[in-house]
């Protein structure tokens, strides 16, 4: 189940129900799809409270519970505690349990969703173990919780209008910045603002209306729960199924999500995206509309913009990027001003039609689904290369690379695949992989590539270093033995003698599909190694997106696997900075064991 509750929703359970809770005894907990824990207190009895990930919190059906495996240790930590309190940090999606003994149960309801239990701040225990740059849930360590969104229920106005800015439209900057979700489109509709405005733009005035119309919106919240077209809501909609307590509401949400088909489920996903794509076919046409209808005044507008003149109608000039709006009722337009008008107006239209395209495609497999043709696929199994245990690429000039994934197989890279001619690559960096080198008449193109890879599966990549340099030597360089006296542990090998450096490497990788003796593979690599043999690929460098939204968003942009991509994605938040869409090349390559 990949929804979760928003951070509105959340405000609203616990405005519900956190009563239940308070003062409550904890008697049993355990845990399978979801953390179970049973609560009891004298006024309200025993209630069974579900967490469910990634970010589903309730109280659901009383069954018989069995406490088995990792629920044993958890009832050695938290049987008979009583809660002191239960509350939202900072408005994100997170629920924090504090207990009179000291303990916490800590709910993040973002990305996959964790589960964690604190002893006086410090993690016993995690479902999930994870390492971002700044960030760590690591057993032993001090919880930290992540940067915090700016807080909208006490924020001063001065404050928010500060906040309320970027080159951003305003929805997305109240969506992301301020945690208010879907809920920035009821906010703006109800402030008057147009929601595709850049927050840069809005004026005093309009920050006024949306800052009350969030005070509005948080005065409706009263712990009543919505379903509003398969949504969870917090606020009343058309239409919308009410329910007294939100806890109701999600229930039924989750029962209707476990009970709904595969074929049900693929057309309800079908239309959605549908939707989407009409949304935004219909406002490319009317750009392109508007341009053509008003052709005479674009096309002034950019011979002034080219004579370097500033006419009265724009709205910001970003390079040859303008933003022009002719009239208070005409639609914002962007303008390539080394291009006609009319140019534009057809890119608009272009743009428009690949979305009708796709529209119809999406109409096609629900009319499948109706007449009973889809069926739910089955991974097809394909046959496993030996090198795809280890991290590996093939350069740009056909030489198989291999590198270790944890201490175990840096120690196997080497010692069964390092041969007397090939080349030992490590970054210039403690902890980072064995690289080895499979010398087939390679150039230092290769030992270079080898060396971004090194370095973008190492520490330097959570750290958020955007170069750094690795080093190459031969194969009779790289021991075992240590000096007397010294340790060599797992993982590890001593090098002798000079160490060749390559300074100063970028840190990016790129992912795509690469055809490997009839099959496809799907590959991390450099980008010249990527690029030499596919022109259907992602570049990513280290950023701020976390690993798992940005597999999520590579595998639903080019309909990959989602846990293949996990598998070969450096180990840290990244960021998309190209994407390529065409078709694979198949070209030879040297990577037999």
């Amino acid at each position: 189940m990949k929804e979760s509750l928003t951070s509105p929703d959340i405000y609203a359970w616990l405005l519900a129900n956190s009563k239940y809770i308070l003062g409550s005894f904890i008697k049993k907990v355990v845990l399978e799809e979801s953390l179970i824990v049973r609560l009891h207190s004298k006024e309200h009895g025993n209630r069974d409270l579900y967490l469910l990930p990634p970010g589903f919190i309730y109280f659901g059906e009383k069954r018989d519970l069995e406490v088995k495996g990792q629920s044993k240790f958890l009832m050695d930590k938290l049987e008979n505690l009583k809660v002191e309190s239960i509350y939202q940090p900072n408005f994100d999606r997170i629920i924090r349990i504090d207990l009179f003994s000291g303990k916490s149960i800590i709910f993040e309801m973002f990305g996959k969703g964790n589960i964690i239990i604190l002893e006086n701040g410090t993690i016993v225990f995690a479902l999930e173990y994870r390492e971002w740059r700044g960030r760590a849930i690591r057993k032993g360590e001090e919880y930290i919780t992540p940067p915090p969104p700016s807080n909208p229920l006490d924020i001063k106005f001065e404050d928010f209008s500060n906040l309320l800015s970027g080159n951003y439209p305003v929805v997305s900057v109240l969506a992301t910045r301020f945690n208010l979700s879907h809920y920035s489109e009821i906010i703006c509709a109800e402030s008057g603002v147009n929601k595709e405005k850049k927050a840069d733009d809005l004026v005093p005035e309009e920050k006024r209306h949306i800052f009350q119309s969030i005070k509005n919106f948080f005065s409706r919240i009263d712990g009543s729960g919505f379903l509003c077209d398969g949504r969870i809501m917090c606020i009343e909609g058309d239409g919308c199924e009410r329910f007294d307590n939100i806890n109701d509401a999600i229930v039924k949400f989750i029962s209707e999500r476990r009970e709904e088909g595969e074929e049900e489920r693929i057309e309800r996903e079908q239309r959605k995206k549908y939707e989407e794509y009409r949304v935004m076919a219909e406002k490319y046409r009317k750009l392109g509309d508007e341009i053509l209808m008003n052709l005479e005044a674009y096309n002034n507008i950019v011979e002034r913009l080219r004579r370097k003149e500033n006419p009265e109608n724009i709205i910001s000039l970003d390079g040859k990027i303008a933003r022009v709006k002719i009239s208070e009722d005409s639609p914002e337009v962007e303008l390539d001003i080394t291009r006609k008008p009319s140019e534009m107006a057809q890119k608009y239209y272009s743009e428009a039609k690949k979305l009708e395209e796709k529209m119809d495609g999406i109409m096609k497999v629900i009319g499948k689904i109706k007449k009973g043709n889809v069926k739910k696929e089955k991974k097809t199994e394909r046959r496993r290369f030996w090198f795809e245990r280890y991290r590996w690429f093939i350069s740009s000039e056909g030489s198989l690379v291999l590198a270790g994934r944890d201490a175990k197989t840096n120690e196997e890279v080497v010692k069964k695949y390092l041969g007397e001619k090939d080349y030992y690559v490590h970054a210039d960096i403690h902890g980072a992989p064995s690289v080895v080198v499979k010398n087939t008449g390679i150039t230092e193109k290769t030992l270079v590539e080898a060396g971004i890879f090194g370095l973008c599966y190492s520490k330097a990549w959570n750290a958020g270093y955007m170069a750094g340099d690795a080093y190459w030597v031969t194969y009779s360089q790289v021991s075992k033995m240590a000096e007397s006296g010294e340790y060599v542990p797992r993982g590890a090998w001593v090098i002798r003698g000079k160490r060749n450096y390559m300074r100063n490497l970028k840190l990016e990788i790129a992912i795509g599909k690469i055809r490997y003796e009839n099959q496809d593979l799907l590959m991390a690599a450099p980008v010249d190694a990527l690029r030499s043999r596919t022109d259907h690929y992602m570049v990513i460098i280290p950023g701020e997106t976390r690993k798992e939204e940005l597999a999520k968003l590579i595998s639903e942009k080019f309909s990959w696997d989602l846990d293949d991509v996990v598998s070969i994605l450096p180990p840290g938040p990244g960021k998309i900075v190209e994407e390529k869409h065409e078709e694979t090349i198949e070209r030879g390559n040297n990577g037999e064991e």
